[in-house]
């Protein structure tokens, strides 16, 4: 079975405005995907990455920035998110997710309901932070995919970058059982 180790990266308005549309307050909206393709073994199969031009929020939120290095000159050429999640989701086919936090699913579902995409089509996500407390931490809380890199002594790939994310998560699923994280999984 192969599965795909997805992050994302979005920009959200610098006040309390959020867009609104189809009943979604948008917090946040995705300006980057990265994943990789992996077998059962962990192993690397294929790459995608994408930049997705913003609608709502144009303006990159300055703190944004700062943590990303994403520029609205990176943006300016960059293709709308209906296209790019179309192509995206096709690439994946019908191969799991696996992403550090349910935060990466949820703003995908909220995204996809503000521009009228349907959602029960997106294959089964797993957060593989709750993976990592319930294997290695024990302690009920979410710790940040930087955290786990230094527990593990993973030299990370930049961080903040979506398709490195994706890589170091991928790094990071290697020491997990996965099996076993599995079969104990509640949604």
């Amino acid at each position: 079975m192969n599965y795909v180790v997805m992050d994302l990266e979005w920009n959200q308005s610098a006040t309390r405005y959020r867009a609104e549309r189809n009943g979604i307050r948008l917090s946040g909206e995705i300006v980057e995907i990265g994943a990789v393709r992996v077998d059962e073994n962990m192993e690397i199969l294929d790459r995608y990455s994408s930049f997705i031009k913003p609608e709502c929020y144009q303006k990159m939120n300055r703190d944004v920035t700062e943590l990303t290095d994403i520029t609205d000159e990176m943006l300016a050429e960059a293709r709308p998110f209906r296209e790019v999640i179309a192509e995206f989701l096709a690439w994946c086919g019908e191969d799991a997710f696996l992403t550090w936090s349910e935060n990466d699913i949820i703003m995908i579902e909220d995204n996809m309901l503000f521009h009228g995409m349907e959602i029960d089509h997106l294959p089964r996500c797993y957060d593989m932070q709750l993976l990592f407390d319930d294997q290695i931490t024990q302690e009920g809380r979410s710790f940040a995919l930087s955290y786990a890199m230094w527990k593990f002594e993973i030299k990370p790939e930049r961080s903040h970058d979506a398709l490195n994310d994706a890589v170091n998560t991928v790094e990071v699923i290697k020491r997990l059982d996965l099996s076993e994280g599995f079969e104990e999984y509640e949604i």
